[in-house]
């Protein structure tokens, strides 16, 4: 596998971590909630801000995935306050909501990854 493709593959599988964290504080795991509170504190977070936005900032994608980044854990955010006001179900209602921001986050990386591979 070459490096280009290692390095987009580990962003992917940092970003199904941080949503497998969501997952997990909504159905009642014990799971620390920084990275879900702070997108810079995610490991994706730090992707984007290390590698991301170093590598690939000409590419309009890339800050749209920034963004996107940020919306998805806004909406994390308010699922957990959810959950920690005793309205689970209020937030586990809203699980679909982050999974569209995910697959958003999956199709931006995808894209910046086959015009960073044309480059």
């Amino acid at each position: 596998m070459n490096d280009l493709k290692h390095e987009f593959e580990s962003a992917k599988i940092k970003h199904i971590v941080f949503k497998s964290k969501v997952k997990s504080y909504l159905y009642g795991s014990d799971t620390p909630l920084e990275p879900i509170l702070n997108y810079r504190e995610c490991s994706f977070g730090q992707w984007i801000n290390k590698v991301g936005l170093t590598r690939f900032h000409h590419l309009p994608e890339m800050h749209q995935l920034e963004k996107v980044h940020r919306n998805i854990h806004e909406h994390a955010i308010h699922l957990v306050n959810l959950k920690k006001s005793d309205h689970t179900e209020m937030a586990l209602a809203g699980l679909p909501q982050l999974e569209v921001l995910a697959e958003n986050i999956v199709t931006l990386l995808e894209t910046i990854e086959r015009k960073a591979t044309a480059e």
